[in-house]
């Protein structure tokens, strides 16, 4: 089951918390994706502390991936593949 977004933010912090609502989207539609949650929030944390400040710039941040499984009931299947990938950049400021 995979998962994109791209979130548009002001500042880190804002950037940040916009990722946790979205990834708490894709786990509302897609349950099995608590399973990699913590991890996706983890990565974006970490690629967008690198990113330089600059207040004129917009934080974007895009993060997509998936999880493939095999049997097991709800919330206990075997994990086969796991993809997650974090990109984050200084975007044009929309007027």
């Amino acid at each position: 089951m995979s998962y994109s977004f791209n979130v548009t933010s002001p500042t880190k912090a804002d950037a940040l918390k916009a990722v946790e609502t979205a990834m708490a989207e894709v786990v509302k539609g897609q349950p099995i994706h608590a399973r990699d949650q913590a991890q996706v929030q983890a990565n974006a944390v970490q690629a967008v502390e690198l990113l330089s400040e600059d207040s004129t710039k917009d934080i974007v941040v895009s993060c997509n991936g998936s999880l493939g499984w095999s049997g097991g009931a709800p919330g206990a299947e075997t994990l086969t593949s796991v993809t997650i990938n974090v990109s984050t950049w200084l975007g044009e400021r929309k007027a």
